[in-house]
């Protein structure tokens, strides 16, 4: 029997298939780059900002970045970038954002409005207030410290914050949640009752409440966010794609968009000369 490489049309098959076959082979190395329709940011050098985050620019013209004609995230993880320090908008209020943990789907937060970094009393305003229907929520390694702001009773002096205690005719206090000597029932005679969220191990150790309060009210706390269950955005992200929206024209209310990867790969047709001829040299080297 005679070889298959001694028919005259193997050769000339085998030399065809692989010329067309290498070629198309190249051809999909070389385009097959994907390059994903939602950017990341940097605004100052600690934080990688990216989906479901994005930064609002106040204007431009790319096409995924906040402020131009689109964006690319959940609405309510709008970041701005404020003297390279990224800033996420709460109803209650401007937050500093130190970390984001991807992986663990956690975001570290510090309160810009009720506490500085240089201050060593503070400034008790505002509870926290989350935007509605946010994927946004407190973790379970957040507590609070809930401040009696003004009171006019006498209470535990070891939970006295002397600093706030204007007029010397009121009084301030703080307790950790789940200390049974908190006074919810004078909460009437103060001007005020605010909870503030912090980690927990920043308030472990010390005698009081006190000895901890501005290390953790400097250390913030963190917010956690889950993915869209349903909806559009829930269905896109099943499908592999990324929320986001666009804008219609000026002042026109944002539309719904599903952002997908673009991909410049060639999709390789059964009848090309290059997959025609592998498959006559196989029908060949069948038949010798």
């Amino acid at each position: 029997m005679a070889s298959p490489s001694s028919h005259p049309l193997f050769w000339l098959v085998f030399f065809l298939g692989d010329f067309f076959a290498v070629s198309a082979a190249t051809e999909t190395t070389i385009s097959n780059t994907s390059r994903s329709t939602c950017p990341s940011y940097r605004c100052g050098h600690a934080v990688d900002i990216r989906y479901p985050f994005w930064i609002d620019d106040g204007g431009g013209d790319n096409d995924t970045s906040g402020g131009g004609a689109s964006y690319c995230g959940y609405p309510s993880l709008r970041l701005e970038c404020r003297r390279e320090t990224p800033v996420l908008p709460l109803p209650s209020g401007d937050y500093a954002v130190t970390h984001i943990l991807y992986g663990y789907r956690t975001v570290s937060l510090f309160d810009l409005g009720v506490f500085s970094r240089s201050n060593t009393c503070p400034l008790v305003g505002r509870n926290l207030s989350l935007p509605v229907g946010s994927p946004l929520s407190l973790t379970a390694r957040d507590t609070n410290l809930t401040f009696f702001i003004h009171c006019s009773f006498m209470g535990i002096p070891t939970h006295l914050v002397a600093c706030l205690e204007g007029d010397g005719r009121h009084h301030s206090y703080v307790f950790r949640d789940g200390d049974d000597r908190t006074p919810y029932g004078y909460a009437g005679l103060c001007q005020d009752v605010v909870g503030m969220p912090v980690l927990r191990r920043s308030l472990l150790g010390g005698n009081s409440p006190l000895d901890a309060v501005v290390p953790a009210l400097n250390m913030g706390f963190e917010l956690s966010w889950t993915p869209w269950e349903g909806g559009e955005c829930g269905d896109c992200e099943k499908d592999g794609g990324w929320c986001g929206h666009r804008g219609r024209a000026a002042h026109q209310p944002w539309t719904f968009t599903c952002f997908r990867t673009v991909s410049t790969s060639p999709r390789i047709d059964p009848k090309s000369p290059g997959i025609q001829a592998i498959f006559l040299k196989n029908q060949i080297c069948r038949s010798i």
